[in-house]
């Protein structure tokens, strides 16, 4: 943070260094020849940065502190219009336009993240909150807590056997906490915590459930100086799979007989597989067409052979008689 600016955003190291090179190295090379036309902007890129400070102080709006997460956001937002700016083209009035738009946007976008903001403070449910304000007058950064129960209930799991088992801690206000967190996951046995592991990560995952995990498990917050700032309790339930085949030893009279495997009742019954009669019937049909095919055709043959047979012999009855008419 830079101490002692004036304006929210001009606590952001990344938002300066973009604003200096806007208004230093960019400007001057863009507008060599336009010395009044440069120092105009240059005021305005300055007075309209801080000026964001000067919003009226009033509670769920503006209240003069920013913290972390909202400046960033709010650098993001500067960055990608004043890149934007530099990496186009504009000359002149036009240039002066764009400035003008981005540095209205910028002024809507900082009422919107600032209403926003508002909304954060003290929104834990339970456990204790740390939040870290930022002064948009002098930049100083100020430590304020939100303490209420510690403890945050009980979430109840039920996972199938051999599936996952996810413990996961993370409750909405944690990702607003300031300062290092780590999470602690214990095991519950007759009473008594037996730590697990703790880990950076909110959630703890125990590969392939069985019925020996089941039972009660606890997350703690820990943040600095080993403090303790929330607990949650997981109960946690291992069922069989569902809608899965499950297979048990049929009992048998004698132990020296061999071990059959029957099925559950649970199991649907299986689908009579009506392939190979579908493959029989289906060659069968198209055989029967081959056959009647060829069948009417050889007897579309004969009869065609038939007459033309017929015919023969009807023109040499004619020749016949022509030439015994012609002897008499």
């Amino acid at each position: 943070m830079i101490t002692g600016s004036r304006g929210c955003l001009k606590c952001s190291p990344e938002a300066i260094r973009v604003l200096n090179e806007v208004k230093g190295p960019y400007l001057n090379k863009k507008l060599r020849g336009d010395p009044e036309l440069r120092a105009k902007l240059q005021n305005l890129l300055e007075n309209r940065t801080e000026g964001l400070s000067w919003q009226p102080i009033r509670e769920g709006s503006f209240m003069g502190v920013i913290d972390e997460v909202t400046l960033r956001q709010l650098t993001g937002h500067f960055k990608r219009s004043m890149n934007r700016i530099m990496e186009n083209q504009f000359e002149g009035g036009q240039l002066f336009n764009e400035i003008t738009w981005s540095l209205q946007d910028l002024l809507v976008t900082f009422k919107k993240l600032m209403a926003a903001f508002q909304k954060l403070y003290c929104i834990n449910e339970c456990g204790h909150m740390d939040y870290m304000f930022i002064s948009c007058f002098s930049c100083k950064a100020h430590v304020y807590s939100c303490t209420k129960k510690f403890h945050c209930g009980e979430r109840k799991l039920k996972v199938e056997t051999d599936e996952d088992l996810i413990l996961d801690c993370a409750m909405r206000w944690h990702r607003y906490n300031h300062g290092v967190m780590k999470y602690t996951f214990y095991r519950i046995v007759n009473g008594k915590e037996q730590e697990m592991t703790t880990t950076m990560d909110s959630f703890l995952v125990k590969k392939e459930a069985n019925a020996n995990d089941a039972g009660r498990y606890r997350c703690k917050l820990i943040g600095a100086e080993k403090r303790i700032k929330s607990t949650l309790d997981f109960q946690v339930s291992v069922v069989p799979p569902v809608g899965r085949t499950t297979w048990f030893p049929r009992p048998h009279p004698t132990l020296e007989a061999p071990l059959t495997l029957g099925i559950s009742s649970r199991a649907p019954l299986p689908k009579p597989d009506w392939t190979a009669w579908i493959v029989v019937g289906t060659t069968g049909g198209l055989l029967f067409i081959i056959v009647a095919a060829f069948l009417c055709y050889y007897r579309h043959q004969n009869e065609k052979e038939e007459e033309e047979s017929g015919s023969d012999d009807d023109d040499e009855e004619e020749e016949d008689e022509d030439e015994s008419g012609s002897s008499e």
